[in-house]
């Protein structure tokens, strides 16, 4: 092979992944599009975004200290039970706005970043091919 045809190749092969990264970036926007607008929260993908149970428990629990002046009990009070509630519910919110943002972010990334490598690269594979017939 020569080198036109090496970076012919070159070329052409950017250009196919520059589409790959658009038709991903495509697919992130319209998951985007579906859950802003067909959700009354945006949903999350990993968590179970469950507080009701008997157990809420926070996505970050800080450590118990280790010397307690007072004796520990077996089961929680309503107030704390309902405090933990909260505090789950509190989290759960924070958790599905970033959510949204990073979904967000993907998808103009992975837009923004596929049609620049497409625009510059695709242009120049068809002129060095139009050259090398």
């Amino acid at each position: 092979m020569s080198g036109k045809q090496i970076g012919l190749v070159y070329y052409y092969i950017v250009s196919a992944a520059a589409l790959a990264l658009i038709i991903i970036g495509i697919f992130n926007s319209v998951n985007f599009l579906i859950n802003v607008t067909q959700y009354k929260d945006y949903p999350l993908r990993y968590q179970n975004q469950d507080c009701s149970s008997i157990y809420p428990v926070p996505m970050k629990v800080a450590p118990a200290p280790i010397e307690q002046s007072y004796p520990i009990s077996a089961t929680q009070s309503a107030q704390e039970a309902e405090k933990q509630k909260q505090l789950c519910l509190k989290q759960v919110e924070e958790q599905s706005k970033r959510q949204k943002l990073d979904d967000l972010k993907n998808s103009i990334t992975f837009l923004s970043i596929g049609l620049v490598l497409f625009l510059i690269h695709f242009p120049i594979a068809r002129r060095n091919s139009k050259d090398f017939k």
